[in-house]
């Protein structure tokens, strides 16, 4: 995480969000699901929805946490669901440009390339990426759980949940 965040000149007060294979994954590194963070998962996953979930030291993961949160998700997108399939890891999810810039420029593939060229081993694309909103981003650290931005996933459409 640390390489990332100063390719991307990024403050460490401002934590990565983490994409996961499965729900398994959770359980089998420590991490456990509330009933409404079940609920969610289960209703939104794979999806535009990070949760942010308690974190134990103790866990395998730990190393990715940030104030004894993690933010997760699964995500949608064919080449996670694919990685996923040929590998159980964690993978740091963040927009492809320097912190603060436009992130508009971070779905050009050419723009991506001249910016970070001199600072990366290896560079894949699908061509130029169709804008869209972040994900929605809910603490369920606190109850009731706190919205923390309101991205793809508009609230009304998860607050019915806790």
């Amino acid at each position: 995480m640390g390489k990332i965040a100063r390719l991307k000149r990024r403050p460490s007060s401002r934590p990565f969000l983490i994409l996961i294979p499965d729900c398994q994954y959770l359980e089998e590194n420590g991490i456990s699901l509330t009933e409404t963070g079940r609920k969610l998962a289960n209703r939104f996953w794979p999806g535009p929805l990070t949760l942010i979930l308690p974190i134990s030291p103790g866990s395998p993961l730990s190393f990715l946490a940030h104030q004894g949160g993690l933010a997760v998700r699964i995500s949608s997108h064919p080449f996670a669901r694919a990685l996923f399939r040929h590998r159980r890891f964690p993978l740091i999810s963040t927009s492809a440009n320097r912190s603060g810039a436009p992130e508009d420029h971070a779905r050009d593939p050419g723009w991506i390339m001249e910016t970070f060229a001199d600072t990366i081993s290896y560079f894949i694309t699908e061509g130029t990426l169709a804008p869209s909103p972040p994900s929605t981003l809910l603490d369920l650290r606190v109850s009731p759980p706190r919205l923390i931005r309101e991205g793809a996933l508009p609230f009304i459409e998860i607050a019915p949940f806790f």
